[in-house]
């Protein structure tokens, strides 16, 4: 008999994002990079925008409607006993929060601390004015930005201290809070659907990504980031402290389908998800895909019917998805031969 009747995709902060459309580090970005000396200082300032958009998704939490679900209520301790439905509260009624998109924010924050403060090959107005034009007119920054090798997932120490403390900030603004059925909020690295619906309003930012650009769905690299590979995903990924985000958000990896071909490919998948769950990760998605064989399956679907991908949390027939999501699966990056 399960105790607990919890939403486990109550909000999102995206990013962890300070709301649509904006990031919490965007909006960092944008307002205090100018004042700011160091990267640290403009940290200060996206870990209190994320603790304000935690507030305000929490304060809008009060009151939620929730339809009944007498089939679960079932289930649930204390429900028959009560004669209360489970919408209106167990005895453990907890409300997730996601922070999705946590790679966009991290690389972000990433280039500005290499070349706005680091190698100052870049400049703070530049910046801002590339973001303001949507990079338009400044290909040379795109190019820098989009393609560099200080991405989340790439080994880079610096990207992956601030991914540290961006998933710190957004478990402490969360923790300790009570909800209105007497529950908690649980802070999570998932996405659900909201990186399609949140990407679209989301202005440039500063990892290269141009507005209305997919961001990536849950806790997985940006889709232009160049990462060596799997196993040095796996151990960026697994630098914060994931305890404090565990209300769901896979690390997802996209691995070519050969690789699950033979006993050698087989051997290898099976030691990186060990690897994986040794250092601290809890929650692992392999999507076994071929990128020519998406692209043909969106111009012939019906040779696709029983064509099978991982999307988000679950898993669907690619010939039924909607285009926009066909379209992120295959931007993101395959790997194989690892």
């Amino acid at each position: 008999m399960n105790k607990q009747a919890g939403w486990l995709s109550s909000g999102s902060i995206t990013a962890p994002m300070c709301g649509r459309p904006a990031a919490a580090a965007e909006k960092a970005i944008r307002e205090k990079l100018a004042c700011s000396s160091d990267i640290d200082e403009l940290l200060g300032y996206t870990v209190e925008n994320i603790r304000e958009s935690s507030e305000r998704i929490m304060e809008k939490s009060l009151g939620k409607y929730i339809f009944p679900a007498p089939f679960d209520s079932l289930m649930i301790h204390g429900c028959i006993q009560n004669a209360k439905d489970a919408s209106l509260g167990a005895k453990y009624t907890n409300y997730g929060i996601h922070g999705a998109g946590l790679a966009t924010a991290v690389d972000s924050l990433s280039a500005v601390s290499h070349f706005v403060f680091g190698d100052r090959s870049v400049s703070a107005e530049e910046l801002l004015s590339g973001l303001e034009n949507n990079f338009e007119g400044y290909d040379v920054l795109y190019n820098k930005l989009r393609y560099s090798p200080y991405k989340f997932g790439n080994g880079d120490d610096e990207s992956d201290r601030i991914a540290c403390i961006l998933t710190d900030a957004f478990a402490e603004s969360l923790k300790g809070k009570k909800n209105d059925r007497g529950g908690i909020f649980r802070a999570g690295t998932g996405s659900a659907m909201y990186y399609i619906t949140y990407s679209k309003g989301l202005a440039a930012t500063a990892d290269g990504r141009k507005a209305a650009d997919p961001i990536p769905a849950n806790y997985s690299p940006s889709l232009y980031a160049r990462c060596r590979g799997p196993v040095s995903v796996v151990r960026s990924f697994t630098k914060p402290d994931l305890s404090g985000v565990a209300n769901g958000g896979p690390l997802t990896l996209e691995l070519h389908d050969s690789m699950f071909r033979n006993k050698e490919g087989l051997t290898k998948t099976a030691g990186l998800v060990e690897t994986y769950v040794r250092l601290g990760g809890h929650q692992l998605q392999l999507n076994a895909v071929n990128r020519d064989c998406m692209k043909d399956a969106q111009k012939h679907p019906d040779k696709y019917r029983n064509l099978i991908v991982r999307v988000w949390g679950w898993s669907g027939y690619f010939v039924e998805l909607d285009k926009e999501y066909q379209d992120h699966i295959i931007a993101r990056c395959e790997y194989g031969g690892f």
